[in-house]
């Protein structure tokens, strides 16, 4: 049932729905007084709330004050007549599906299809049986609240009872037409909630429900009442603010939103931070109809993440340029990995006492057949977002292990070939089962294989990174750290897990020994790995100058331009084992 304040099958209203209480609302339309008095005091008697009406005008200046779950109307009346109050009942908002019962003395063809043709859903004549009346009120009572009912359940998120996509796409093309109507303007807020799927992964999905109802309520009470929320799916909501005067005024809404979910939420006891990132589409210069303005709002948001999450960021033009290439380049990843269009080129890791190749580090390139040799940097961060970069992964793991044994084979010293695995294949799971089977299938020594995980592989997950990463060097796999020295927690993971290798980051290799601060740290980084009794790897070294630092204060092992590239396996082949 609805309550005083709007129906709950309102499908089209930009309100937020109210609590429903449990007192039909019935609105009587009859001039004579004496038969709403009768029909008030029946209808009160069976729990009802009415609201009266002596003639059409009034009915429906009532239905606009407040939403009717029934009405009864007269067909005679003065001022307004019965048929023509419904018709204009029928065109208020909230009230498309409120059951109209036309009570009347007329009982002609004409007046009754007349009746029904205007919107009405039955017909009684009088004088009336009331308890025909009666029987027939609550029975139209019952349909329209289980109509209603099922209605709410097609237009709203079941988790949250917030607006669904349906339901927000109505809303959107009512907006659109309000500010047609009246030259104005609205915007679409794209909300995103971040590290939400760490909390869900982590904490199970009782978690991740409690804590979207949660951000739900806030949002909620963040927004004023004319606003309309919605869930879209999983943790995305969208918003609509209307009578905006100036666009500048929907950065005060996205301030407080991303105050809000700031706030640390408590989910079974335990305390955890979200945060948002939110994408802005403004009508009517972002787009001019639901599909435009919600991709465009979409795209701001994956700016807001990009600049670094819980931020908000306005749509322009260039974004939408920029998502159109990377969704080109996602569908060509795709061809590429089913056309085998991508390479493993190969690094040598070199002993800087002896000068020789000690083994090498898989790399992935892409030979596109029309733009030639793309570069990791382009394409694997899409392969990232799409979780492509597991399938990816894999075959480079496959496509080196299987070139390592040719060369093993050969008679080449190779005795370590490190593959490097990328954070989402890392925490989707499925690493453990596939070294076994690469193991397996291409009989390779496991104790020849090194993979090289970032911190970023490790921080969202760190007790079950912990775990697998203990079962895979238990298998006689190695482990090396890549990036030493960027992350913020990389001391403690030298201890909690189980690494053979470092790799110092090129960053800080590149200003030695001139900048006093890199050689202080790499200095620092040597003895730390040498307490440890772990092997340490130099990236970028490209001079004799670095080279030689590294050497003179304990470094075993260094890569980069100094000695080679990345190269393709023959070249590689012709360089180091001819």
């Amino acid at each position: 049932m609805t309550n005083s304040s709007g129906s709950s099958g309102d499908i089209t209203g930009l309100g937020n729905d109210s609590k429903l209480e449990q007192t039909p609302v019935i609105l009587i339309a009859d001039d004579d007084p004496s038969i709403r008095l009768v029909l008030k005091h029946s209808m009160e008697q069976s729990g009802h709330h009415v609201i009266e009406a002596a003639n059409g005008l009034e009915a429906v200046q009532a239905a606009i004050r407040q939403t009717p779950d029934l009405i009864l109307m007269d067909a005679v009346m003065p001022v307004m007549d019965g048929f023509r109050a419904t018709e204009e009942i029928k065109k208020i908002s909230g009230c498309e599906e409120t059951p109209i019962l036309m009570a009347t003395s007329l009982d002609d063809d004409q007046s009754i299809a007349r009746a029904f043709d205007v919107g009405a859903c039955d017909y009684i004549t009088k004088p009336f049986n009331w308890s025909v009346l009666k029987h027939r009120t609550t029975r139209m009572l019952f349909a329209a609240d289980a109509e209603r009912q099922i209605r709410h359940l097609a237009y709203h998120d079941a988790l949250t009872g917030l607006p669904n996509r349906m339901l927000f796409m109505d809303r959107i093309d009512q907006a659109i037409s309000r500010a047609q109507r009246e030259n104005g303007k609205f915007a679409i807020l794209y909300i995103d909630i971040d590290h939400f799927k760490v909390i869900n992964d982590s904490m199970g999905h009782a978690a991740g429900d409690q804590l979207l109802n949660i951000v739900s309520q806030r949002l909620t009470e963040t927004l004023r009442k004319t606003d309309t929320i919605a869930r879209l799916g999983g943790d995305e909501f969208t918003i609509i603010i209307e009578d905006l005067e100036e666009a500048e005024s929907v950065v005060l809404v996205a301030k407080n939103i991303l105050a809000t979910l700031d706030k640390p939420v408590e989910i079974f006891e335990k305390e955890v931070h979200i945060g948002g990132s939110i994408g802005i589409a403004l009508y009517p210069q972002d787009g001019e109809n639901f599909g435009t303005l919600l991709k465009n709002s979409d795209t701001a948001m994956y700016k807001a993440k990009e600049l670094g999450r819980q931020t908000f960021q306005f749509y322009e033009h260039e974004m939408s340029l920029k998502a159109m290439r990377r969704l080109d380049l996602e569908n060509q990843i795709r061809v590429a990995l089913k056309n085998e269009e991508f390479l493993v080129y190969y690094q040598p890791k070199v002993n800087l006492l002896s000068g020789q190749c000690q083994g090498m580090e898989a790399l992935v390139r892409w030979q596109h057949p029309e733009k030639g040799l793309i570069t990791p940097d382009e394409f694997i961060p899409i392969a990232e977002e799409t979780g492509l970069i597991v399938q990816l992964d894999e075959w480079v793991m496959h496509t080196a292990c299987q070139q390592f044994k040719k060369w093993e084979a050969a008679g080449y010293p190779v005795n370590n070939l490190s593959v490097n695995i990328s954070a989402r294949h890392f925490k989707e799971g499925g690493l453990l089962k596939h070294c076994k089977k690469l193991i397996e299938d291409i009989q390779i020594l496991p104790g020849y294989i090194e993979i090289e995980l970032t911190e970023s592989a490790l921080v969202d997950n760190y007790n079950s990174a912990k775990e697998i990463l203990h079962e895979i060097h238990e298998m006689g796999v190695r482990i090396a750290l890549d990036d030493f020295g960027t992350g913020y927690a990389s001391m403690s993971y030298l201890k909690e897990f189980p690494f053979d290798t470092v790799k110092l980051d090129r960053s800080f290799v590149q200003g030695v020994p001139e900048d006093v601060e890199d050689t202080a740290i790499v200095i620092a980084m040597i003895q730390l790995a040498k307490a440890l009794n772990l092997n340490m790897i130099a990236e970028g070294v490209e001079t004799e100058l670095q080279k030689q630092f590294l050497t003179d204060h304990g470094c075993v092992y260094g890569q980069g331009y100094l000695w080679s590239k990345p190269l393709a396996a023959n070249e590689f082949e012709r360089m180091f084992f001819s």
